[in-house]
């Protein structure tokens, strides 16, 4: 039988190689308006973060990137909010995985499951979770991939349905969505339930960012 990663890593090549092909494609994209994310959310209040620097903007290629943090109760610190938008897929510029990014800023996963999330029409989504440490602080990290109304946890697949979008529909914008959660004295479990309460309420107005 063909080992499972060899059919993964033939499926990646393939899916690049045909993104590849459909990117020279005129393409109708969405306007992009990252920055009409309502500051606040329910209980919800935000305030933009420093911008990322030069370099890592150069690195990260995003067509438009939002970083803001948001806090429900003053005494607790605040989660932030990550959401890097691109365009279209292409050798060199795509979406970068924070399963493979978190330890090269020296954060260590402890832990990583899938989880589901209820979307608005009834339906649900898959967000990563990670558990991650960095010296002696923990955080909880979920993040998903958005494409065209889905929302993705697993590489692979979002890779795949980026494959079938460019093919019928001549798109392949995406978008990568993180929340990270400090986790501090309190239970991971206490932790990441706030991150998928905050979840559940920007869902709503991420698709009106950019479809």
């Amino acid at each position: 039988m063909i080992p499972t990663r060899l059919i993964i890593a033939i499926a990646l090549v393939a899916s690049t190689a045909a993104l590849a092909r459909v990117a020279r494609r005129p393409n109708a994209l969405p306007a992009v308006n990252l920055g009409a994310l309502p500051y606040s959310l329910d209980a919800w209040v935000g305030h933009d973060e420093q911008p990322l620097d030069e370099e890592t903007v150069r690195i990260l290629a995003a067509d438009a990137y939002l970083n803001r943090s948001y806090t429900a109760e003053p005494s607790r610190a605040p989660l932030n909010l990550y959401v890097a938008y691109y365009g279209e897929q292409r050798p060199g510029v795509s979406i970068h995985s924070p399963l493979h990014c978190l330890p090269g800023t020296g954060w260590e996963p402890l832990d990583v499951a899938t989880v589901e999330v209820p979307l608005v029409n009834g339906t649900s989504g898959q967000a990563r979770r990670l558990i991650v440490r960095k010296n002696s602080d923990r955080a909880i990290v979920l993040y998903w991939y958005a494409i065209h109304g889905r929302m993705l946890a697993n590489e692979v697949v979002s890779k795949m349905w980026l494959l079938h979008d460019s093919l019928w529909f001549r798109r392949s914008d995406a978008a990568l969505v993180r929340i990270v959660v400090p986790v501090g004295s309190a239970d991971p479990m206490a932790a990441e339930q706030r991150g998928l309460t905050f979840a559940r309420g920007v869902l709503p107005y991420l698709l009106q960012l950019w479809s």
